[in-house]
């Protein structure tokens, strides 16, 4: 019934949960990293397809995720675990790139800044390098 909406929907939110990803550390915007597992803050339902070119996911989550906070089984097993965190995309002449999570979220998660960081000034200098056939 209506009444139930509210809850049944409040189940399948992402209102603030830890996961880990892998960092392409020989990526540009993995600059600075040593560790190529890294946390990640996400409070969103942002889920990324990876790119079906390998060059442009720079971020996937890692097999197991899960760290800490609340995340449905269906969105852990059926969304996260086969998505990307961040994709660069080509558009036009330039790029996008893409997060799925805030890598400045409240300025209070610093693990994450630096991507934010080298996605800002070294945005220039990354390119989508194809496979040629």
């Amino acid at each position: 019934p209506y009444v139930d909406a509210r809850e049944n929907i409040g189940r399948e939110r992402v209102g603030g949960a830890i996961f880990e990803i892998d960092l392409d550390l020989t990526h540009p915007l993995g600059f600075g990293y040593r560790d190529a597992q890294l946390p990640v803050y996400k409070n969103n339902t942002v889920f990324l397809k990876p790119s079906k070119n390998g060059y442009a996911t720079v971020a996937k989550y890692t097999k197991n995720p899960h760290i800490d906070g609340y995340i449905s089984k269906a969105n852990l097993s059926t969304y996260l675990k086969p998505s990307a965190s961040i994709i660069v995309s080509p558009v036009g002449k330039g790029r996008a790139i893409l997060f799925a999570d805030n890598p400045n979220f409240r300025g209070a998660w610093y693990g994450t800044n630096k991507l934010f960081l080298n996605a800002l000034f070294h945005g220039n200098n990354i390119s989508v390098p194809t496979k040629r056939n």
